[in-house]
């Protein structure tokens, strides 16, 4: 797309996938690459609809698409064993049910916690940085709401919590969070790109089905 002057904002791509505006509704269909979807789109609603897909969906996917770069192909501190089981349990491995094709709950598990980024160890700070914060705020889309029963002390920390669960969705509600969030660390002269930042061939060996396992640090 242009504006005015000729200046390249943005490109408008998968017009195999596109439906004119003025003779259809919203689709629930779900489309992309499955193994990169948001979690949120393999989990049916209350009344058992599939949800529709949205720009958070689509910024979730991007950090699904970018950890998957990174591990792939960036330097880490994960071995050749560890690496191919976590690619299989976040990316791979898959439930089947009436034709469909459903995330295991490894993904799901991950996005909660950020365990795969912490674990991960990218040696590059930069990668890192941007992995990390992406993974903070999208977290919160799937972290528990519900009040616990318990001591003042358990309560003060679900409130805390909860306060910060509530900031994460507002910076999600903003258009423009994600595009804030690589502007901040791009333009940090403290972030070292440069350390570790080559491209890199990871071997990842064969895993037997027998083997599959949730690998740990």
């Amino acid at each position: 797309m242009k504006e005015g002057q000729g200046v390249m904002q943005g490109y408008l791509i998968d017009w195999d996938l596109s439906l004119d505006g003025e003779k259809a509704g919203v689709e629930n269909e779900r489309t992309g690459t499955w193994q990169f979807l948001a979690v949120r789109l393999f989990e049916k609603t209350k009344d058992g609809a599939v949800p529709i897909q949205n720009r958070i969906d689509d910024v979730e996917s991007f950090f699904h698409v970018a950890t998957w770069i990174a591990l792939r192909h960036t330097s880490h501190g994960l071995n050749g064993e560890a690496l191919a089981t976590i690619l299989h349990h976040n990316f791979d491995a898959s439930i089947h049910i009436d034709g469909a094709i459903f995330a295991t709950q490894y993904r799901r598990l991950s996005m909660q916690t950020g365990d795969l980024i912490r674990t991960a160890k990218f040696k590059n700070p930069g990668i890192s940085a941007v992995l990390q914060g992406m993974s903070l705020t999208l977290r919160e889309q799937y972290t528990s709401t519900w009040e616990p029963e318990g001591d003042d002390a358990a309560l003060a920390k679900w409130k805390s919590d909860d306060e910060y669960r509530l900031k994460g969705l507002e910076r999600l509600a903003d258009p423009q969070w994600l595009e804030k969030l690589l502007r901040r660390f791009l333009d940090d002269q403290k972030i070292d790109w440069s350390t570790h930042g080559g491209r890199k061939h990871n071997n990842i060996p064969e895993i037997s089905a027998s083997r599959h396992r949730f690998w740990q640090a």
